[in-house]
């Protein structure tokens, strides 16, 4: 199932796979339980919950034109710490239109699947990493048809494409990957919790593509009274 996040497009990586509806609704359940437990007072958008849901559904996330697949409990773990008060690496955006957010500057292991799509991507000389997936995918994908169910064979070709692709780039260099970002916000003492974004998106697009993301979550809380 194609999801939108309140209005705002998210292209799945995997264009001819399918999220069912019950295991997406599963899986932001699960996230708001999770973030309930860990955040006692602060608040969190239906954007961040639906976009950690879809981490936590192996599904790649596109950021202007690149893929990112987060470790999903990461990212919780960072948030909590926010709230605990042990992150130091938290920064202001000071221009228009993020001037008065906050960003936490986070690292969830999205270096190494992006250097595993890199070294196939180089090997069967695809420069585009959606075209690139689809075709692998698919390929892996109608041959599991034979056997299991489609529901089954997704998930059998995702993890053997996931699989393969670590083996082969193993010994290939890492390229370090920075940039990933938590949006935040403050009001009143609490802290709002909005979206993931990343510098890459916001350098190649403008701060615009990150405020346009932000959007819903400033209707969903017309306590903050700020219109992006």
């Amino acid at each position: 199932m194609e999801h939108t996040y309140n209005g705002i497009y998210s292209e799945a990586a995997f264009e001819k796979f399918e999220v069912d509806d019950s295991d997406f609704d599963a899986a932001t359940e699960d996230i708001r339980q999770r973030l309930n437990v860990r955040l006692k007072h602060a608040r969190y958008s239906t954007v961040l919950v639906e976009q950690l849901a879809r981490h936590k559904l192996n599904i790649y996330e596109k950021f202007g034109n690149e893929l990112h697949a987060y470790h999903f409990q990461t990212i919780l773990d960072i948030i909590e710490q926010v709230e605990n008060g042990a992150v130091m690496n938290v920064r202001d955006f000071r221009n228009e239109p993020l001037a008065g957010l906050k960003h936490i500057h986070h690292n969830s292991n999205t270096f190494i699947a992006q250097n595993m799509l890199n070294t196939w991507r180089e090997k069967y000389g695809k420069k585009d990493e959606v075209t690139f997936q689809n075709s692998l995918l698919t390929n892996i994908f109608y041959k599991l048809l034979d056997e299991y169910s489609p529901a089954v064979a997704q998930q059998k070709a995702l993890t053997f494409l996931l699989n393969r692709i670590l083996y082969e780039s193993k010994f290939r260099p890492l390229k370090k990957q920075t940039g990933e970002w938590i949006i935040y916000t403050q009001h009143d003492g609490t802290n709002y919790y909005l979206c993931l974004a990343t510098h890459q998106e916001a350098k190649d697009f403008g701060d615009e593509v990150v405020a346009q993301r932000l959007q819903p979550c400033f209707k969903e809380f017309p306590e903050l009274s700020r219109s992006l």
